[in-house]
């Protein structure tokens, strides 16, 4: 096993959900909508993603893992770090004149790198292998 090998992963239903709707997220600052309507659709889909994700029931798996290497089950700034790229298009965005093919594109892009960062977000990628950790002793 390497250091890349997911001991648990979340189930790709749960990770393209979130993703789609962290995308979403994104998408609603540069939609051509009243900025009281973003700021709701924003919220709602935040909230919605991240609750597809640490609501599952294979949140109880990652745990068990965590716990079996002695290790804290806490948010880690190495979790929350990779939503900085989205955090700054929510800022930058609503300066953009909006526009409905401008949101698509945006929601494409931005879904795209949550899915990407998801392990990062939910803390799986940062199980190591216990096969590593007796290595290490």
């Amino acid at each position: 096993m390497t250091n890349r090998t997911l001991i648990v992963a979340a189930p790709t239903p749960v990770r393209a959900a979130t993703s789609i709707l962290l995308g979403l997220a994104v998408a609603v600052m540069a939609m051509p909508i009243p900025n009281g309507f973003k700021v709701i659709g924003l919220v709602v889909c935040v909230a919605a993603g991240l609750m597809v994700t640490f609501s599952h029931p294979y949140r109880r798996r990652v745990r068990a893992a965590v716990e079996e290497r002695n290790e804290k089950y806490t948010t880690t700034i190495s979790q929350v770090l990779p939503l900085f790229p989205l955090w700054l298009a929510l800022m930058v965005l609503p300066i953009v004149t909006g526009s409905w093919v401008l949101a698509v594109i945006v929601w494409v892009i931005a879904a795209a790198y949550a899915w990407f960062v998801h392990p990062q977000l939910d803390g799986t990628a940062h199980i190591r292998p216990l096969a590593d950790d007796n290595r290490r002793a």
